[in-house]
Formats: structure tokens, sequence, C-alpha cells
């Protein structure tokens, strides 16, 4: 009877043993790139256990997660509930009192697809974060349980937003920029790429944002003074970044002449001159182990130097239409004839913009250099119709 009892003894010992020495969840979902952003397929925890699947817009860029107020007294969120986001067989969570409601969700991306809430920052920060591009997918799992694979590259990290810094080499000088999947295209300040222009012209390739260079489409004149960059290199350690698309922008043109880079500093570990957005993400599977402090970057296609070939118009969205902004000029020419600022973008060829996502906005507007792209606009209440060139910016 003794040996039986001991022999039970071990095997349950045993299995305890295996069961203790499995690998700790982690979690993979399929994402959707939309110009240049990415957007999770999730599903929302209610408080009964139940859940619903959902898009939520993954922002490395953003410190808070933010659902709309819809999904917010749905999941009876407040200063008491957390929220609980299942990403795969992995439960991520928010602390109770620290999500908000906002009227920027519910939106919609390519294929009609509703996106109700953001992953920020804040909550990324406890995980290792695998996001594949090229796979169209995105893990998360906890501190230790992935062996990162890719070219090592040290992050410094904000402990209270859970942004990431990483240390650039541009024009032979050193830089902190963030690393910001959540904006679709590279932003710097305007007051470092003057110098780098002055001593390379050629890296400046128009005034005025176009394409996903435009993702903010706000009217404060940020984005229709702002000048388009190519550089042809960045060095992020081991990593090197080629022919990188970017837009140099300054303090807005309003009475306060905010200065956004200021402001989006103060949400970083330091003082920073941009941030790295998805036009160059995009290009890599890119690991950020927050908990150790180290990104790894592995590359998987070669950047695109025709992304900016676009219809050269800068948008901004208002009221749920798009409105010329700016006309974007090369060479210090404008090159888009007979559309001014205020006109209303209604049609692109076949496209009504009207509902359109922004990148379906800037694909309609993205092409060869020289081809036509036809226009219908709105000017004081009278349709305008306008054939537009692509430029290569």
């Amino acid at each position: 009877m003794l040996s039986r009892s001991l022999g039970f003894l071990f095997l349950l010992t045993a299995v305890a043993s295996r069961g203790a020495s499995q690998p700790a969840v982690s979690g993979t979902v399929p994402v959707v790139v939309d110009g240049n952003r990415v957007y999770a397929q999730v599903r929302f925890l209610r408080s009964d256990g139940t859940s619903r699947q959902a898009f939520v817009f993954v922002d490395m860029g953003s410190p808070s997660p933010l659902v709309s107020e819809e999904l917010f007294n749905e999941l009876r969120l407040g200063d008491k509930a957390p929220l609980r986001i299942q990403v795969g067989n992995l439960t991520a969570e928010a602390l109770p009192g620290s999500v908000e409601s906002t009227n920027w969700f519910p939106h919609f991306i390519a294929g009609k697809r509703k996106v109700e809430g953001l992953l920020p920052a804040g909550v990324l920060r406890k995980y290792q974060v695998v996001l594949d591009y090229a796979q169209a997918k995105l893990t998360l799992a906890p501190p230790g349980a992935l062996k990162p694979e890719g070219a090592p590259v040290p992050i410094r990290i904000n402990e209270k937003t859970g942004l990431i810094v990483v240390d650039a080499s541009i024009n032979g000088a050193s830089y902190p920029l963030t690393i910001d999947n959540g904006s679709a295209y590279t932003w710097l300040r305007k007051s470092a790429a003057r110098d780098w222009v002055a001593a390379h012209p050629e890296w400046q390739r128009g005034v005025g944002a176009v394409g996903a260079s435009n993702m903010r489409m706000a009217s404060d004149g940020v984005e229709a003074t702002g000048t388009l960059l190519r550089l042809p290199e960045i060095l992020l350690g081991p990593v090197r970044l080629q022919q990188v698309g970017a837009l140099a922008i300054g303090p807005s043109e309003t009475s306060d002449h905010f200065d956004m880079i200021g402001w989006y500093s103060s949400k970083n570990p330091g003082p920073v001159v941009g941030w790295l957005g998805g036009n160059v993400l995009r290009g890599f599977c890119l690991t950020i182990d927050y908990p150790n402090r180290m990104s790894y970057w592995v590359s998987q296609s070669p950047p695109d130097t025709h992304d900016l070939d676009q219809v050269g118009l800068t948008l901004q969205f208002a009221k749920g239409e798009y409105v010329v902004a700016g006309i974007a000029a090369k060479k210090e020419r404008p090159t888009v004839e007979g559309v001014e600022v205020g006109d209303k973008l209604l049609q692109i060829d076949e496209l009504q913009t009207k509902g359109a996502s922004w990148g379906l906005i800037f694909a309609a507007l993205h092409g060869k250099p020289g081809e036509v792209r036809a226009l219908v606009l709105e000017r004081k209440g009278k349709p305008l119709r306008i054939q537009a060139v692509v430029t290569a910016f």
C-alpha cells in the first residue's frame, strides 16, 4: 500500500512539474494595415464573462486606452471596472479609471471594418510585442516568454506613458526619435531639418504634406507649411534605414503657435526631434521588448521610394468632409492648378470621398508621375472638375 501511495504521489509531482514548466501564455491576432496604421482584431471581455469581437487601433505613440462611448457603456467601464482586451490567448488589462470614451470612435477603415478602441503604449509596455507587417500579425507575450529575433537596438521608456525612444544617427549626428507605429508617417522638427537641407539641398522634395505624410489633417497650417524630405540614411545602431520619407514641421500658424514636437516630447522619456512612423516600420518585423528595454529589427521589404508620388493636395478633415488645406509646391511652384484652399474634395476618379477611409483617399491620389486623376470638387456650393497630375515628391 505504501509503495502504491508513493507511486501516486510521484505521478502527481511529475504532472505538477510539467505544468509549471509550460511556457507562459502569449497571444497572436491578425491585423489590417490601412494607410500605414495597424488595426488588430481582438475581443473585448464583458463583466459577465462574455465577449465580442472588434478592431482596435494599435498605437505605440498614445499613453492611455480610448473606446467609443457605446463600448464604454456596454462594458460598464468606470472607476472600478478594468478594460480587458483578449489578444489571442492573452488577456491584457487597463487599470480601472484609466480608460476614456471619445467620439473619435467608432470609425471605419478599408473593407468597412469598424474600429472601436485604441490599444496604447500604456498597456503594451507590460509585454513583449511583435508587430509582423509582412505576416499581418500582432503578438503579445509576458516578459521573457519569447526569444526575440533581429538586430538589437536599445530603447528608453517613459514609465508613465509607455512611449519609447531610440538614438538615431542622421547626417553624422545623434538625435532621439520615438518609435510610433500609430503615426502613419515619419515627422521631424523643422529646425533640425533646416541644417540638413542647408548641407544637402537635394534632400528637400517639396513643401506641403501629401499622401501618408498628411496624416493629421488639421486646420492649423502645420501640414500645409511642412517640408517634405527624403533622407538617404538613418542609422539605429546596427539597423540601416534607407531613403526615409519624412515631413519636417514647425509650430502651428494659429495664435498660440502650438509646438507639436515639444508637446509630443512631454510624453517621452525626454525631448525628441520627432518619430519614426509607419512608412518606415512597415518594412520590418519589429519586436519591442518593453520589460528589457530593447527593440529587435528584421528587415522584410525594401523602402518604398515612390510613396509620395501623389496629387499635390494637403487635405483637412472637417465635419466628415475632406477640404483642401493647401497646394503642395515643388521647386517653389504649385503642383496642382485650378484648385483653391477651402475647396471640398468630393470625388477622385470613381471614388466618392464621403465616408471613405483616410487610406483609400491617398491610395486614390497616388500613382505614377505624370498620370492624371479626375477630381470633382465643390467651391461655394458649385461643382468643379479638375484634371490633376501626379507629382513625384
